[in-house]
């Protein structure tokens, strides 16, 4: 940040103008909104700061800053006002990734288009197409599409749709083989509580998806059949998570409701209740430095289109294990990783990490049954050119089936 000690002495007593340079894309209404000084305000620094750091936090810049026009220092009628100017360097907004994943030694070949601050609005769309190759001659696929629809209008609402298609060939069944085709539809809305609108601090939401699940039978005595659910959601949170240069600090924590019911034309009756609570710790000592911890609460009533409600075996909750390794009704998860740069090139960094928990298909099976932990090393990469790019490598060892995975993303694992 740019600021001049001999203009702070001087003490302005308002703010004449506030104008930015370099959003060649972001509208200035968008930036406005992050605002905590207008003008006419009485000049305060530390105002000043905390809207630097708001707009920051949209991650849409790799660096903003500020500064403080040094004509308001002529001895006239406005003497003691200040002209403020913020400084902002964009991101590549569009951007394909492709997307390799081995999952169960299938190899998994896909693209990944990104497109983030559509119309200069803060708008995010993605789209995912992936090839899971074939089985019992059955192609195996992905397609996945969604957008974020940030300040509707301005206001405090925010929006977001999914859709989801995925089809997957399973011959664990007993009496058949399924080329089961799952499809999801679903639309949120988030109303944040602050009262400038702001995409943080306290927050609540409701939401409604529809899922569809089609077994259809490649071979084997079973049917074919389609189940539907039609699911309801309710959360309520806080949310404050600030963007740096390399990493985060802030905290977010909430509880998440999941409701689905023949009243609503659904074939499942479940309900799932979910607590979390994440935290990024930044050390004055080592600014570049991160403590990070999650850790998650669930319990389910049933299983949702016949799966478990949680799974863990993932790249982004219990490393080191096999996909979808554990599957139930009831979660226990906690997760921590620290991070450190590396010398020759800060936005590289170093992490070790630990995750411990489990499922179990009741309440009562936690007492007698033994948490999984999971722990190994890796490398973080903040690209700071692009939108929430943030590439990873971990090597995790599973200490209860002494094996190990390396896993790969485009994103922090939480």
């Amino acid at each position: 940040m740019m600021f001049n000690a001999a203009l702070a002495q001087a003490a302005p007593d308002y703010v004449r103008t506030i104008s930015f340079e370099g959003n060649e894309v972001t509208e200035e209404s968008l930036l406005r909104q992050q605002m905590f000084i207008t003008e006419g305000d009485e000049m305060d620094i530390k105002k000043v700061e905390r809207s630097v750091q708001a707009i920051m936090d949209l991650g849409l810049f790799s660096d903003v800053s500020y500064y403080l026009a040094e004509d308001y220092l002529a001895s006239d009628a406005e003497a003691h006002a200040v002209d403020l100017v913020i400084l902002l360097e964009e991101k590549f907004y569009l951007f394909v990734l492709p997307r390799v994943r081995i999952d169960d030694d299938e190899l998994h070949l896909g693209l990944q288009l990104h497109w983030d601050n559509i119309a200069g609005l803060n708008h995010s769309m993605r789209l995912l197409f992936e090839d899971r190759g074939s089985k019992q001659g059955v192609q195996e696929t992905r397609q996945r599409f969604s957008y974020e629809y940030p300040n509707v209008n301005g206001s405090a609402y925010s929006m977001g749709v999914l859709a989801d298609k995925t089809n997957t060939v399973d011959e664990n069944e007993i009496d058949a083989v399924i080329d089961r085709r799952d499809s999801r539809l679903g639309m949120d809305v988030t109303r944040w509580l602050n009262a400038e609108g702001r995409t943080q601090g306290w927050f609540i939401g409701f939401g409604g998806e529809l899922r569809q699940r089609e077994n259809r039978v490649i071979s084997g005595s079973l049917n074919s059949e389609t189940l539907d659910a039609v699911l309801l959601r309710f959360d309520y949170g806080y949310s404050v998570v600030h963007e740096y240069a390399y990493n985060r600090g802030g905290k977010e924590f909430g509880y998440d409701l999941e409701v689905s019911d023949d009243r609503f034309g659904s074939n499942t009756e479940y309900v799932r209740h979910l607590l979390y609570y994440r935290s990024y710790y930044r050390f004055k000592s080592r600014p570049g430095d991160n403590l990070n911890v999650q850790t998650l609460f669930g319990h389910a009533t049933a299983d949702i289109l016949g799966d478990a409600a949680f799974s863990l075996g993932s790249s982004a909750d219990l490393r080191g294990f096999d996909n979808n390794r554990y599957e139930g009704n009831t979660l226990i998860l906690v997760n921590m990783e620290y991070l450190t740069p590396t010398d020759f090139h800060k936005p590289l960094r170093y992490v070790v990490f630990m995750d411990v928990g489990s499922v179990y298909d009741s309440f009562r099976e936690i007492r007698h049954e033994n948490l999984k932990t999971g722990v190994g090393f890796g490398i973080r990469w903040k690209i700071p050119r692009f939108v929430k790019l943030d590439l990873r490598v971990d090597v995790g060892y599973a200490i209860n089936d002494e094996d190990y995975h390396i896993s790969f993303g485009a994103r922090h694992a939480f």
